[in-house]
C-alpha cells in the first residue's frame, strides 16, 4: 500500500467512476484498475463494487476511505509545510510559568518575517516529555528537585533528551494579599497545612512527575487545576495557597505575595531539547530571552 493508491481510492469514490477518475489523476484505466486489485489482494477485502450505475464503496471501502483521507490530510500539509510562501512555527511546552510570556512576546516580534505561528503550550511533565522527543515542540521547560531528579534523568536518557540548567530556585508560597500568612517574613511548611492547597493537575504516569514543589499534608484539601489562570483566580478568592519557583513578571504579581518556605530546597529549572534535532536560531534566541528576563528577576528582589 502506498500514498498514491490511498489518492486513486479518493478520486474513484468521489467520482464514482473509475474512467473519471483516470482522467483526472492523469493515468489509464487499465493502471488505474490493477493499482485496486493489488491494493484490494494486500488488504483481503473488496473496496469498490461496480453496476451499471456506477462504482461505489463497499463497507471495507467506506472504513479504508475514513483512513485514507486522514493519510491524504497529513500529506497535504506536508507538502505545504515546504511550499516557497510557508512560514515556520516554534513551540514551546513548559510547566506553569508566568515568566515566559515576554519571552514569546519578544521573539514573535523579532522572528515575525520567517515564522508564522508561535506556541507556548502549558502541560504536565509526561507532556513536556513527550511532545520534545516526538519533534512536536521545539524546547521544553522543566524543573528538577531531589524527589523527581533522578526519576527526570532517567526519562532524559531513555528518550534522547538533553537537559540544561537555567538556574536554582528555592520554593515560594503563593497567597492573596489578605491572607492570614500574608505578612509573615518566611512560612514554615506546617503553618500551611490549615489552609487547602492548589496543586496542577498531573497526568496518572505512575512516576513522581509532579510539578508542585510542595507534598500533600495528611488530611489536607486539595483543589487541582489545569491552568495558570484559574490558580491565579482561586489564590485571589480563597485562603488557599500554592507553591512554585515564584518567578512571576505579570500583571498578577499586582495580587499575589509571594513568601519564601522556611528550609526550602533548592530546584533547578531549565530546558530540555532532543538531541536528534539541531537547536534552531530560534530557539537559542528564546533561550536567551529566558535567561534575560531570570536576570532581570533576580536583579529586582
Amino acid at each position: 500500500m502506498n500514498f498514491q493508491q490511498c489518492h486513486y481510492v479518493e478520486a474513484i469514490a468521489r467520482t464514482g467512476s473509475f474512467s473519471q477518475a483516470a482522467k483526472e489523476l492523469f493515468v489509464s484505466q487499465p493502471n488505474l484498475s490493477s493499482s485496486i486489485k493489488d491494493l484490494e489482494n494486500e488488504l483481503g477485502v473488496q473496496l469498490f463494487v461496480r453496476s451499471n450505475t456506477g462504482t461505489r464503496l463497499t463497507e471495507a471501502g467506506q472504513d479504508f476511505l475514513k483512513y485514507a483521507k486522514r493519510i491524504i490530510g497529513e500529506l497535504s500539509l506536508l507538502e505545504e509545510r515546504y511550499h516557497s510562501q510557508y512560514k515556520k512555527s516554534f513551540t514551546v511546552v513548559s510547566h506553569h510559568y508566568d515568566f515566559l510570556s515576554l519571552p514569546l512576546a519578544h521573539i514573535s516580534e523579532q522572528f515575525a518575517e520567517s515564522y508564522q505561528e508561535f506556541q507556548l503550550i502549558e502541560t504536565s511533565s509526561k507532556k513536556i516529555l513527550e511532545s520534545v522527543a516526538d519533534f512536536a515542540a521545539d524546547l521544553g521547560i522543566i524543573f528538577l528537585d531531589d524527589d523527581n531528579r533522578h526519576i527526570l534523568e532517567h526519562a532524559f536518557l531513555h528518550q534522547n533528551l538533553e537537559f540544561t540548567p537555567l538556574g536554582d530556585f528555592p520554593t515560594r508560597i503563593f497567597l492573596r494579599k489578605g491572607h492570614p500568612l500574608a505578612q509573615h517574613a518566611v512560612i514554615a511548611e506546617d503553618e500551611l497545612n490549615a489552609y487547602p492547597q492548589i496543586r496542577f493537575h498531573q497526568d496518572k504516569a505512575g512516576l513522581n512527575f509532579d510539578e508542585d514543589a510542595l507534598a500533600v499534608a495528611q488530611k489536607q484539601n486539595i483543589i487541582y487545576s489545569s491552568d495558570r489562570g484559574t490558580v491565579m483566580n482561586l489564590l485571589c478568592a480563597s485562603d488557599a495557597y500554592a507553591s512554585g519557583l515564584g518567578i512571576v513578571n505579570s500583571f498578577i504579581k499586582e495580587q499575589i505575595v509571594l513568601i519564601p518556605l522556611k528550609d526550602s530546597p533548592l530546584h533547578t529549572l531549565g530546558y530540555i531539547i532532543n538531541k536528534n534535532k539541531k537547536v534552531s536560531e530560534i530557539s537559542l534566541a528564546f533561550i536567551n530571552e529566558i535567561k534575560r528576563s531570570l536576570t532581570d528577576k533576580a536583579q529586582t528582589q
